[in-house]
């Protein structure tokens, strides 16, 4: 079983044995909105394994523009 990543998808990886977990964001997401994207790492690293990528970058994006609440819901409501 192959752990491949889709076109904006995010997943968990470990830095190294002892580190704990890092969460990985897609390139898509680096190139379109670097701040929203280097907040939400450093937030799913500040609150260790309870938040998965997709949570963090949601509330690091509200947190610049919460006029988007809408989008946010409607984002983490999907599956994927």
């Amino acid at each position: 079983m192959t752990d491949t990543p889709t076109f904006g998808t995010a997943r968990a990886s470990t830095k190294s044995p002892g580190q704990g977990p890092r969460v990985r964001f897609p390139l898509a997401r680096w190139l379109l909105a670097p701040r929203t994207t280097w907040r939400a790492r450093r937030l799913a690293a500040t609150c260790g394994m309870g938040m998965d990528a997709r949570t963090a970058w949601v509330l690091a994006r509200l947190q610049r523009h919460p006029e988007e609440r809408g989008y946010a819901i409607h984002h983490l409501g999907q599956r994927g």
